[in-house]
């Protein structure tokens, strides 16, 4: 009490200037102090000068209160401010280290004019250079700075992020009662949909991209693209996943069935369910007529479900390894597949006993059957046991042919040939032995009409000889 009466009293000898007020206020150079400051400083020539301490003094104030101001006069300058467990410098126009003020709330824009946001990882950092940069235009960089491009301008990218742990995007999901998305209707854009958990990333030139076009877990990239069927993927130009877990990679295809895929150009499931269509770039997709203002679309359309649809005028190649020494093909135009057979492509060859082949075929079990699970009716077949022909020809003397459950077409061909090659030997050894067999008879042949010849002579020169004799001994009638 003996200390605030002496201040009292010495505030009191300040003139005129300084009051005590009735609401226990006290002024300095005003005589009405504001009820709610217990002092009140006015001037328009002085400031308030705070106790100055250097630094090793201030940390030494023992039990400082919270709250307590002081200014220190080294190391970092400026006014310090205890706030219960530490002490904080209050920043200037001059400190860029943090207030440590805690959460505030803005009542207003931040307006950057000319200036940048940034944040860091230490002081050590280069402003900008890590953390949160944003700059006053709107743009933002995370882990990086702007650069320059080709043209040596300043390269701007609304967002941009250098950083080894990439980008996260968050959201929940709702389902089929989503809200619409943030954007709808023609433009560029990339949409991270979390309501749907669906992504878009391209332009679209009309509703594409609406809500009401965008399935549940769904993903379409690129220019025009439809993703409506949940879990449907629509990639490339105008192409269109329309039913549930649906595909359409390319340009203008269309996925209408469900669990279908459309690929390469203007290919059709048809609503098909289980149906894949692969189209080649061969025909003119969409063909629009001037004078009717109608687009015709030449689609190839899957017909069956769960089929597999291809076209590719130019012909299919299937190589098995990677030399491409073997495979099958069906050529241009072509309506059967070709087992790639260049004598250049083949090595070990060994010449195989067609005689013996026709031995081994003699002893191979052939009739009729159908594979467990197929109609007896309608899916009968004629052949051989997978058995058989591995017992018969697996085996060349130089490795293994095949296997004992399944017939190679290409070794089943060449089984053939081999014994129609044997036949066609036998039948021209048979027929050499005929024409010698021919020879001979007509050599006898002429040999007999000879002898016979010559016997019809003899014999008709002994009736010559006999005829006189027997007319002499012929009696006389008499009258």
């Amino acid at each position: 009490m003996r200390l605030l009466t002496l201040s009292l009293a010495g505030l009191l000898t300040l003139g005129t200037a300084a009051r005590a007020q009735t609401a226990g206020s006290v002024g300095i150079g005003t005589t009405t102090p504001d009820a709610s400051a217990l002092l009140e400083l006015s001037t328009t020539t002085k400031g308030l000068l705070l106790p100055r301490l250097t630094q090793t003094q201030r940390t030494a104030i023992q039990n400082p209160a919270p709250g307590l101001l002081i200014y220190q006069t080294d190391e970092t300058p400026g006014l310090y401010l205890y706030g219960g467990s530490s002490w904080s410098l209050l920043p200037n126009t001059t400190q860029t280290t943090g207030d440590n003020l805690g959460n505030h709330t803005a009542t207003q824009n931040l307006n950057l004019a000319d200036k940048v946001l940034v944040g860091q990882n230490s002081t050590t950092d280069a402003v900008g250079t890590s953390g949160l940069r944003v700059y006053s235009d709107g743009q933002v960089g995370v882990g990086t700075l702007r650069t320059l491009d080709s043209y040596n301008n300043t390269s701007y990218a609304g967002l941009e992020v250098h950083s080894n742990h990439g980008l996260l995007a968050t959201g929940n999901f709702v389902g089929n009662t989503a809200a619409d998305p943030p954007q709808e209707g023609s433009g560029a854009r990339l949409l991270w949909y979390p309501a749907k958990a669906a992504f878009r990333a391209g332009y679209v030139n009309g509703t594409q991209w609406d809500g009401a076009n965008i399935g549940l877990y769904s993903v379409a990239i690129g220019y025009n693209n439809r993703a409506s069927g949940d879990y449907g993927v629509a990639l490339g130009n105008g192409s269109s996943a329309a039913q549930t877990s649906s595909v359409a990679i390319g340009e203008g295809n269309v996925a209408t069935g469900y669990t279908s895929v459309a690929l390469g150009y203007y290919a059709h499931t048809g609503a098909r369910r289980g149906s894949f269509v692969f189209a080649d770039n061969s025909v003119t997709g969409a063909v629009y007529d001037a004078n009717t203002g109608l687009t015709t679309y030449n689609y190839l359309t899957a017909t069956t479900t769960n089929t597999f649809n291809a076209r590719f005028v130019n012909g299919y190649f299937l190589y098995t390894n990677t030399g491409l020494t073997t495979g099958v093909k069906v050529a241009a135009g072509g309506n059967a597949w070709e087992t790639v057979s260049d004598s250049t492509r083949k090595e070990h060859v060994r010449l195989a006993d067609g005689a013996a082949f026709l031995q081994k075929i003699s002893r191979m079990r052939l009739g009729s059957w159908n594979y467990k699970g197929q109609s007896t009716d309608t899916m009968r077949h004629y052949g051989p046991m997978a058995q058989d022909f591995y017992a018969a020809f697996g085996h060349d003397g130089v490795g293994r042919v095949g296997n004992p459950t399944s017939i190679n077409q290409a070794d089943f061909d060449g089984v053939n040939l081999i014994a129609i090659q044997a036949l066609i030997r036998e039948v021209e050894a048979l027929k050499a032995a005929n024409l010698r067999l021919e020879a001979a008879n007509r050599h006898l042949h002429a040999q007999a009409q000879a002898s016979t010849a010559a016997l019809e002579s003899r014999l008709r020169a002994l009736e010559s000889l006999l005829s006189p004799q027997a007319d002499a001994k012929q009696p006389t009638l008499s009258h």
